[in-house]
């Protein structure tokens, strides 16, 4: 733990503030999803044809609807990473959502539909990563100008030219193929998924993430940019495949992490019923307060609380109880004892019942549930040993603790202010 406080994590802590990555990691917030889900409601609810109200038919539009919204999160996060990129960058927020949403248009499939609906269904999450291309390209032109011409106006006049010429070159350049960005990337999109849909990809995701947890930095927000369009990707598939009588093609989809990580990433709602019995008056007062939380998969007071940041006793469980169950989770699934996930739900739905929820399948629940009785008995030796050592140095847990507040307040100040970190990546003084 010491190596890894003096070499490992410090490195992934600056990363973590690059810009690119922090943009990223802030747009992808409830702004991003709200799209999708008014954007589907919508479409479930004013259909083009009458409305047939057997449960098979509401099922079909249901997964339609889904799919059309995962387009449109594509369209908000174009709009949302564009505003933050021009926060961390320093150049004028209007031009820089202006330009992105003009570049992500130059750039969506020929001949543009006629139909926004038809449109938002061809991009569908294939959306996110032209998001993520056209606005951290658009950022860097507008950097780059800003940084070399004096005039603001003529630095965005320029950008604005710059960006056509970019873009336009790229649609000219795509179009004897009759293809477009979009087209593109829609097609590189399914070999990730194919990559994504395997064990060994899941344990490095799923290790990333909690590693990443230990440093203070938000392990699935860092890896935003590569693995949301690649999960939510598989999960359309899935839904997708049922909507047309199929069977299911990914075990791996955005959703599946609500069966290994029970209670938020580290798989903690175990820990957090440990901590109700501690004889530490300090952790049983944060176990209370921290149950609710965990019940819908919010463990950030545990991880700054507790702490689990930087802390060497729990680091091992952390890390390693969430792999043991996405093996277990994820060969459940491809030897067909569990059915694979098939809609998106928010990680905020207990995972007994979003289980239920995302499969139809009752098994689904038993197979939470193993794996919370699992993590608990897996907890048990380490978090013993962690309050054994609190109560013979009661200064370890101070120290914990304020190593913990001191990485969250950094945390904290950069979402409040995003504008005082520099393009590089380190706050200004």
């Amino acid at each position: 733990m010491g190596a890894l406080e003096a070499r490992l994590l410090p490195r992934l802590q600056r990363a973590a503030d690059e810009p690119h990555f922090a943009a990223v990691r802030a747009a992808i917030q409830p702004a991003f999803w709200v799209m999708a889900v008014v954007t589907a409601v919508v479409y479930f609810l004013i259909p083009p044809r009458p409305f047939a109200w057997h449960l098979s038919a509401l099922f079909a539009r249901f997964l339609d609807a889904y799919h059309i919204g995962f387009g449109a999160m594509g369209v908000a996060l174009a709009l949302l990473l564009a505003n933050n990129l021009a926060l961390r960058l320093h150049y004028s927020r209007a031009a820089g959502v202006i330009l992105t949403a003009l570049a992500f248009a130059i750039s969506l499939p020929r001949p543009v539909p006629l139909s926004p609906i038809v449109l938002l269904g061809t991009l569908s999450a294939s959306s996110l990563f032209l998001a993520i291309i056209v606005a951290s390209v658009s950022g860097e032109i507008m950097r780059w100008l800003y940084r070399w011409v004096r005039s603001r106006a003529v630095a965005i006049a320029l950008s604005a030219l710059a960006v056509v010429v970019v873009f336009a070159g790229i649609a000219a350049a795509l179009a004897p193929s009759h293809q477009s960005m979009a087209d593109v990337l829609l097609a590189a999109i399914k070999p990730l998924i194919g990559v994504g849909d395997t064990l060994p990809a899941l344990l490095l995701v799923v290790f990333l993430q909690v590693l990443l947890w230990t440093a203070g930095v938000h392990g699935p927000g860092f890896l935003a940019a590569l693995t949301t369009p690649i999960f939510l990707g598989a999960i359309d598939a899935n839904g997708q495949a049922v909507l047309h009588h199929q069977a299911p093609p990914h075990i791996v989809t955005i959703t599946l992490f609500l069966f290994f990580f029970p209670g938020g990433s580290g798989a903690t709602l175990s820990l957090n019923i440990l901590m109700l019995f501690s004889k530490i008056a300090r952790i049983r007062r944060l176990g209370i307060a921290s149950l609710l939380p965990s019940l819908i998969n919010v463990n950030e007071p545990l991880i700054f609380g507790l702490p689990l940041v930087m802390n060497p006793s729990l680091t091992i469980p952390f890390i390693g109880v969430p792999l043991i169950l996405a093996t277990i989770t994820y060969l459940a699934m491809y030897f067909g004892l569990v059915a694979k996930t098939i809609v998106f739900l928010p990680s905020a739905i207990p995972v007994p019942i979003a289980a239920w929820l995302t499969t139809n399948d009752w098994r689904a629940v038993a197979l939470v549930l193993f794996n919370i009785g699992l993590s608990f008995v897996l907890y048990i030796p380490f978090y013993h040993a962690f309050e054994e050592a609190l109560q013979s140095r009661p200064e370890q847990e101070a120290q914990l603790v304020k190593t913990a507040e001191a990485i969250r307040e950094h945390e904290l100040a950069l979402e409040r202010h995003p504008e005082s970190a520099s393009p590089d990546g380190d706050e200004q003084a």
